[in-house]
């Protein structure tokens, strides 16, 4: 089997939460970046000092499967564990006086039966989610290292 290099790091501008369905690929599974805050990040490229949350999925639902559970989670349903911390802080999402963004790198593969190079693939996720937060540590001083809700 050849070796397949892990790809650079790349997120997509931000999109609005309500626009979230319209981020490319969002059925694949992939790393992301929640911001929440009082400003219009929509359409910009991501800035660590923005960043919120920092997450990840290898699920057959993919990004969009993964979102649905931080929603479920701002809304008062367990689920999400960063979605947990958010509401236990900010309460429930309708109530929330910031807005909510997201940014994501979707990987191409079949998770439900994946090939050798699929597999190598999901493995890119999880590096690229640790990537992530080497990225996040080196930019934005914080007390733990990671961004505020991420809190494991």
């Amino acid at each position: 089997m050849r070796h397949i290099a892990v790809p650079k790091m790349k997120f997509s501008p931000w999109f609005a939460w309500e626009d979230r369905r319209k981020v490319p690929q969002c059925e694949m599974p992939g790393i992301y970046l929640l911001s929440i805050t009082r400003k219009n990040l929509a359409d910009f490229s991501p800035d660590w000092a923005d960043v919120s949350y920092i997450g990840m999925t290898n699920s057959r639902q993919g990004l969009i499967g993964r979102w649905q559970q931080f929603l479920n989670s701002v809304r008062g349903k367990n689920g999400h564990s960063g979605g947990n911390t958010v509401f236990a802080d900010l309460g429930h999402y309708d109530s929330w006086n910031k807005k909510l963004f997201v940014a994501a790198m979707p990987i191409e593969c079949d998770v439900a039966s994946p090939s050798k190079q699929d597999l190598i693939k999901m493995g890119w996720v999880a590096y690229l989610e640790y990537e992530a937060f080497s990225k996040f540590k080196h930019h934005v001083k914080t007390p733990h290292g990671k961004p505020p809700y991420n809190t494991r």
